[in-house]
């Protein structure tokens, strides 16, 4: 078998630097008026009202990013919560979230 002549680098463990990817659990409902309400169901704190799935979501993944930041740079643990099943009329959404 011949070798390769042009062969991939490879890379070490300690030379890679992953980027930290967090779930965000999200519920949402709609409400009677067209508005929609989102809650992260995983970390407390983030409830957000819109007119659209996509702006709720957006809000809702922009103060997720910044709560684990925050967390992240003190050093401190990430107070997750063990998250609930939607109730009737909710619908759930999770969404990867990279720092």
């Amino acid at each position: 078998m011949e070798k390769d002549p042009s062969p991939l680098p490879l890379i070490s463990e300690s030379d890679c630097n992953p980027v930290p990817v967090f779930s965000c659990h999200v519920i949402l409902t709609k409400a009677g008026d067209g508005q929609l309400s989102g809650r992260v169901a995983n970390l407390d704190g983030i409830v957000i009202n819109g007119a659209s799935e996509r702006d709720v979501l957006k809000a809702i993944v922009r103060q997720f990013k910044a709560a684990v930041q925050k967390y992240s740079d003190t050093n401190e643990e990430v107070p997750w919560l063990d998250a609930p099943a939607p109730e009737a009329g909710e619908f759930e959404r999770f969404i990867p979230v990279h720092l």
